[in-house]
Parts: C-alpha cells; structure tokens; sequence
C-alpha cells in the first residue's frame, strides 16, 4: 500500500497591507471583512494604535477617519508622513471640513479622499492606483 504524502497547500501570500483606523468598530469589521482576501488589512481605533502598528508593521497604505477623539485623520496623516513620507496616505470620511482637506493637502499631502459610505469596487481601484510607483498626490483646485 502507498504512502500517502500529505501535501500542505499554501495560501498565496497577500503582497500588500493597508491600515484602516476609525474610532467605531463596526466600521473596522466592515473594512476588514471587505479586504482581508486581497491585501494584508491591520485596524485600530486610535492614532496613537495607528502609530504603534506603523512602527512594528510594513504598511503600504493608510486609510484614516477624520473625526476622532485624541487625534483627527488630518494630524495622523501628517504624523504618518513625517514617520515615513513612502505610505501612501488617504481620508475617509463623512465629516471633513473643506479647509481642513485642503490644508492637509498642501502641508504634507494626501493621495485620495473618499466619503463614506465607500464602495468596495471604487475603493479598491484607488487602492491598485495608489499601489502603483510613485503614484499623484491629490490636487485641491
């Protein structure tokens, strides 16, 4: 009778991570659950648990809320950049107010702002764009 040889099937490994940090976690479940097949997904409810996973973490995009207690998107995002100008940043948000969006973009730069509620399909073709090298900082005209 023949060994059978158990052959281990191995899961493609997720190339990319992206961190979603809003401060209500029913939004970060939903997040996940949308992108935990395509892209390494990290979540936090803080800018400060954001930092942390940055600091420990390859983060290759970061999709932050803006409103939230301790530290809005806008100051995490900068934060972000000035840690590591490589991560591509972006805002999503149902409350930003337009001279804070364009502030953020002048001071530092963000590559792409969404309002929620978001739609899977159009958030992650701005994920493949933002993916690409050296992808366009957002505009604000």
């Amino acid at each position: 009778m023949e060994e059978e040889v158990a052959t281990k099937i191995e899961k493609p490994k997720k190339e990319f991570s992206i961190l979603y940090v809003d401060d209500e976690a029913p939004n970060l479940r939903g997040f996940k659950t949308s992108f935990r097949r395509i892209f390494n997904v990290h979540i936090a409810l803080s800018g400060v648990e954001a930092m942390e996973i940055i600091r420990n973490e390859k983060i290759d995009i970061i999709v932050s809320d803006h409103r939230m207690p301790e530290m809005n998107g806008t100051d995490l995002l900068k934060e972000v950049y000035e840690y590591n100008p490589n991560i591509r940043r972006m805002i999503l948000s149902g409350f930003i107010k337009r001279h804070e969006l364009k502030e953020a973009v002048d001071s530092f730069g963000i590559h792409d702002f969404v309002t929620k509620p978001w739609d899977m399909d159009n958030l992650l073709a701005i994920f493949n764009r933002l993916l690409e090298p050296d992808p366009k900082l957002m505009t604000f005209d």
